[in-house]
């Protein structure tokens, strides 16, 4: 339906940039399908917030005996525009989100995933066998599904593994599995040992992923550092201190603690459980 809406439409406003963000998402939507839904997404969303905000400024305002001057009303026309913006462009920005934590997962299952592949290549499997075998393992999580689109571009579009590998080369979002195919592409052209070189990358890329542990648990051990001193010894300290001066001034002030407890506290335990979840989330 929304094809049909704006398809034309969205087919002229296409890029590269979002073809290549829906591929390497794995998100399987033409890019065009996908700009047209952008495109009645934010429409619905310009004229639902449009009918709220008519409802409650000519209505539910005027019922209450509130009328709103010239910019005020103008203020409150533009927000349906805005919504609607936002709306779009946030849309657009979701396959390269994806695509970006795909890369992510990929990069943390890599050396295991590499163990696997070096195992079979020493028992003489092929390159095409290993790509099989490893889309079918749900242990090493995205690298599955990059093996899947690889094995499905030989085995159901007919084309041969080093270009399928290539196609693959030019929509995975992670670095290191761009490096390690493009490596298998030029040892399999030179003929090389594909065994000494999967072997070589699985050791690589262990150490890196012991390496980046090894900087994860360092930098958790100063987060929490910062914890105690922030969340826990500083929030415990403003409590006494500051209603302990106004006790003394005779200002006291009730609304301090309210805002204390009830919005930075949460606001500061909040913020360090997300970084620290974002942190775990890159190894």
């Amino acid at each position: 339906m929304c094809y049909g809406w704006f398809g034309q439409l969205a087919e002229e406003k296409v890029n590269e940039n979002l073809k290549k963000n829906l591929q390497s998402a794995h998100m399987e939507l033409r890019a065009g399908a996908y700009l047209a839904v952008v495109m009645f997404s934010a429409l619905v969303g310009f004229i639902a917030t449009a009918a709220f905000i008519f409802f409650f400024v000519f209505l539910l305002l005027p019922l209450a005996d509130i009328h709103l001057t010239g910019v005020l009303a103008m203020f409150f026309l533009l927000i349906p525009i805005g919504v609607g913006l936002l709306i779009y462009y946030i849309s657009l920005m979701i396959p390269r989100s994806r695509a970006k934590a795909r890369g992510k997962k990929i990069d943390v299952n890599l050396a295991y995933a590499l163990n696997f592949i070096s195992a079979m290549s020493s028992a003489g499997v092929t390159p095409t066998e290993i790509f099989k075998s490893l889309s079918k393992q749900d242990t090493y999580g995205e690298i599955k599904e990059e093996s899947s689109w690889i094995y499905r571009d030989v085995a159901v579009l007919g084309i041969d593994i080093l270009t399928a590998i290539r196609n693959n080369i030019e929509r995975t979002p992670s670095k290191k599995f761009k490096e390690f195919l493009q490596g298998l592409v030029v040892t399999v052209t030179s003929g090389g040992s594909l065994k000494a070189y999967f072997m070589s990358k699985a050791e690589q890329y262990l150490v890196e992923n012991r390496q980046m542990q090894k900087q994860l648990m360092e930098s958790l051990g100063i987060m929490a550092e910062s914890y105690v001193t922030t969340a826990v010894a500083g929030i415990l300290l403003l409590l006494i201190v500051i209603p302990l001066m106004m006790i003394i001034s005779g200002d006291w002030n009730s609304m301090f603690l309210y805002i204390m407890i009830f919005m930075i506290v949460p606001l500061i335990h909040g913020g360090f459980s997300f970084v620290i979840k974002s942190m775990c989330q890159m190894v």
